[in-house]
């Protein structure tokens, strides 16, 4: 997979995190952040959209406003101590800042640090699951999907979270490479089926989060 980042030129690698983001979008869309963060979710849904309409990898003013206007929130003026919903939370709007400082440069390395940073919530979420003794929500499912696994990444010997991420991930970038050669992948019908991919993989991170009180 470092391969295949490595042949991405800048509005792939940008397509690449944006997907890798879309994975950690769900905590955001659909979890209430607590209040003494002090965050508009008006400012959060700004951010997404912005985020969402242009992925060239250039520099664009409207996505950093709304970056600058999320960052006025109380949040980023104090220290938090998260539970484990919030730092999910957390971590996604930490990529999102990360993406616009790499706006018109995106290399390598920025890339896999946002990619990676979905990677270790993925990790981090399975760490979780084995480490409660309450009842989470998929058990059944998630131990039938580890079964059924192919050896491309069962070899791994990751939980169900970070399994998924990588087959998802690994499918959004095959995706991404192969549009280089048979035109624009974000007016394709690939690109919503690799939004859908994402999205089905982030509520099911919301619905074990669910699983978990809240401090």
């Amino acid at each position: 997979m470092a391969a295949q980042i490595q042949r991405m030129d800048r509005a792939q690698r940008h397509q690449a995190v944006f997907l890798a983001l879309r994975r950690l979008q769900a905590p955001l869309l659909d979890i209430e952040m607590p209040g003494d963060w002090g965050v508009d979710p008006a400012a959060v849904d700004s951010l997404l959209r912005c985020g969402a309409g242009r992925l060239d990898g250039e520099p664009d003013d409207v996505f950093q406003q709304a970056i600058a206007e999320l960052s006025r929130a109380p949040l980023f003026e104090s220290e938090i101590d998260p539970d484990l919903t919030g730092s999910f939370q957390l971590e996604a709007i930490g990529g999102w800042i990360l993406l616009g400082e790499a706006l018109g440069e995106i290399s390598e390395v920025q890339t896999d640090r946002i990619i990676i940073l979905a990677r270790e919530q993925a990790d981090y979420l399975d760490e979780c699951i084995d480490g409660t003794l309450m009842a989470v929500e998929g058990e059944e499912r998630r131990e039938t999907y580890l079964g059924s696994v192919g050896d491309r990444l069962r070899v791994y010997g990751l939980g169900y979270f970070a399994t998924r991420n990588l087959e998802v991930e690994e499918r959004c970038h095959e995706a991404i490479l192969a549009a280089s050669a048979s035109g624009d992948l974000l007016t394709s019908g690939a690109w919503p089926d690799l939004l859908n991919s994402c999205d089905d993989y982030s509520s099911e991170m919301v619905s074990v989060l669910h699983s978990f009180p809240r401090q």
